[in-house]
């Protein structure tokens, strides 16, 4: 099987979570394959740039989970939907046209070091794409922390009432002890709970 990990907005393929990931089935899971593509900051060209990935990695793998933080936690959702993936979700951002309208401006991803503006008609993309998200609830795992400072996790609770949630306390946005449940993350994209 293949693991993906779609990363969240102004991030990249070397996020902490990427790497703890990367390094675990590394050093834990030789029967896995692993990859974290970067993708373009701006909605559009995102998700085009996403399809297009997933397009050609089908192709070559049989087996896909996904595992998406954030503003990644959003695509997989919307990937999920389209290829029929199973996806673990963290702190992921629900209907991000509400948190990207106070984000209108000028960016650097610290990340990635690409420069970019967010753009008012950009938020009518997030609007459409969310509109079109439709995914299967068993497919989907999310794990929420409630010290998340970035996104409204009850909005997750409602989005996601359907699919198997883990509400955890504490924590915060980037998913504090991610490596804690690696193991379990595995087993559901693998189905093996």
């Amino acid at each position: 099987m293949h693991i993906c990990y779609i990363h969240g907005f102004l991030s990249g393929s070397a996020a902490v979570k990427s790497t703890i990931l990367k390094n675990y089935i590394k050093e834990n899971r030789s029967d896995l394959t692993f990859s974290a593509p970067d993708f373009p900051d701006t909605p559009k060209e995102a998700h085009d740039a996403l399809i297009a990935y997933f397009e050609n990695l089908t192709k070559k793998y049989e087996k896909i989970g996904l595992v998406g933080s954030s503003m990644g936690g959003f695509f997989s959702t919307l990937l999920s939907g389209v290829f029929g993936f199973r996806a673990v979700l963290l702190n992921p951002c629900v209907h991000p046209q509400d948190y990207f309208q106070n984000l209108i401006g000028d960016h650097v991803n610290t990340v990635t070091g690409e420069r970019f503006t967010l753009k008012p008609q950009m938020l009518d993309t997030l609007k459409e794409l969310d509109a079109s998200i439709t995914f299967n609830p068993c497919k989907i795992k999310v794990y929420l922390q409630d010290g998340d400072e970035v996104l409204d996790y009850k909005k997750s609770l409602a989005f996601y009432d359907k699919s198997e949630i883990v509400l955890m306390h504490g924590g915060c946005h980037a998913f504090t002890d991610f490596i804690d449940i690696v193991p379990e993350v595995l087993d559901f994209l693998e189905n093996k709970n």
